[in-house]
């Protein structure tokens, strides 16, 4: 008896430790100016749920050098932020600071975490952010324009937008 609890306690910790401190890929900033990326993933709690304390990790990749994980800096921020609430209706939202007039969902299909946002009007899983940016005044890019990708929620067919600010 003894070891049917010792096997069952070590089962319910190995299925609690697989969520604890986990995250969910949600989507990529990718541009033109080189190959990193900025990754936005989804945190959960110990019961798979969303860390609704610090729900958003987001980062830099630098697949341009060495493939190393860098923090956003402050300033940077301002481009790569992000606002994270929940509505009336307990839906989680998430406004890009670079694409505010455009709310992602993010919610539970299945057995992971996607985020919707409208593509072409209607609701799609966002997959990637693609960026054109010239060099602008002082070095600072200015953006020509950026293409939301993604997967049409009702039909599954890989969709695009393209979107001149």
């Amino acid at each position: 008896m003894k070891k049917v609890i010792v096997v069952f306690a070590m089962i319910l910790g190995l299925s609690a430790v697989s969520f604890a401190g986990s995250t969910v890929p949600l989507f990529k900033i990718q541009r033109n100016t080189n190959a990193n990326e900025v990754r936005y993933d989804l945190r959960l709690d110990d019961q798979g749920n969303v860390n609704l304390r610090n729900p958003i990790d987001s980062y830099w990749l630098l697949l341009a050098s060495n493939g190393a994980r860098e923090e956003i800096t402050s300033f940077q921020r301002r481009a790569y932020g992000f606002n994270f609430t929940q509505n009336a209706q307990g839906q989680m939202i998430m406004t890009l600071t670079a694409v505010r007039e455009r709310p992602i969902t993010v919610r539970k299909v299945g057995d992971t975490w996607k985020a919707e946002i409208l593509i072409n009007g209607k609701p799609a899983f966002l997959s990637s952010v693609f960026v054109e940016s010239t060099s602008g005044f002082m070095g600072i890019p200015r953006v020509s324009y950026y293409i939301l990708n993604g997967t049409d929620v009702v039909t599954g067919a890989e969709v695009s937008e393209k979107i001149i600010p």
